[in-house]
């Protein structure tokens, strides 16, 4: 299933796809009386809203599809003229670093006996389509194209074996980085917020797709190019801590929430970015963000 936000004829709208095209689920949900409260919310929350009111769990879905597969109305999202939409905003970006043995190396670093991660805000997420906004007193901006991992629910203490049950899908990030501030942060001991988390550094997107459907997710692909160049072409089956592992480790010390991320990392490849660039992160199986780069 793929789960997305587009806007339709100047509104939001919530879109759902189990093979056969996008359904509205949100003009669904208002016909039976569930949409309401969703209406009131940032279009940009809504999906975090629909999951904390159940309204994404798997059996529900299939309940409301069902009764509006005997409806007679359409509930159809036409293709032409609909443009993709940031899917959501999570309340925090949790990020991976150096979980790529390549990537740690290029870097100038080791692979982390244990896994290191920071947070990019809220501010940082864009839509596919987007700018990413440079500013031009920060030296290199990286793209850095990453697997992200969305969570379902609250998510306190979770142990690896339990994962699953917190786990909504998948999407894509790329974790935009000013690489040259960066380095100088870290060489002064300083954290990496002020590299990391400025407005439009975390593109994501174009949609969800339900850890259902992506099962295989070694065999998919990480594939970044900008301007048609091709940067990064790695294996996620290369992560050095696997999504289990990482579930564990971050809800040990930081309570998720339904929406948040995980970036998963990214491999070998990262380059710079300038006004001008076109950049690409593709998956297999989840899709294409794409955002122009302007200056800020």
């Amino acid at each position: 299933m793929r789960i997305a936000r587009f806007l339709m004829a100047g509104r939001p709208a919530v879109g759902i796809d189990r093979g056969q095209g996008y359904l509205d689920y949100g003009a669904i949900l208002d016909a039976r009386g569930y949409g309401t409260d969703m209406k009131s919310a940032d279009p940009e929350r809504c999906i975090v809203r629909l999951l904390r009111h159940g309204l994404l769990d798997d059996v529900f879905i299939q309940e409301q599809l069902e009764w509006a597969s005997h409806t007679g109305h359409d509930f159809w999202l036409k293709s032409e003229g609909f443009v993709p939409l940031l899917p959501h905003r999570p309340s925090k970006i949790i990020c991976l670093a150096r979980n790529y043995s390549e990537h740690a190396k290029e870097g100038g670093g080791e692979v982390p006996q244990a896994p290191i991660f920071f947070v990019k805000t809220d501010n940082c997420a864009i839509g596919t389509g987007r700018p990413i906004r440079v500013p031009v007193d920060v030296g290199r901006v990286d793209h850095e194209g990453e697997l992200g991992v969305v969570i379902s629910r609250r998510a306190q203490g979770v142990k690896a074996a339990d994962w699953e049950n917190f786990v909504l899908g998948y999407t894509i990030v790329n974790d935009v980085t000013a690489r040259e501030l960066q380095k100088s942060l870290g060489a002064r001991g300083m954290p990496w917020f002020q590299a990391k988390s400025r407005d439009t550094f975390a593109p994501i997107g174009p949609v969800i797709v339900t850890r259902e459907e992506l099962t295989d997710l070694d065999a998919r692909r990480i594939r970044v190019t900008v301007n048609g160049e091709l940067r990064q072409n790695g294996s996620i089956a290369d992560m050095v801590w696997k999504i289990p592992q990482l579930i564990e480790v971050v809800t040990a010390i930081v309570t998720l929430l339904p929406g948040d991320i995980i970036a998963t990392g990214t491999p070998a490849g990262v380059g710079g970015i300038k006004p001008g660039n076109e950049v690409v992160v593709e998956i297999e199986g989840i899709g294409r963000l794409s955002n122009p780069v302007e200056a800020a």
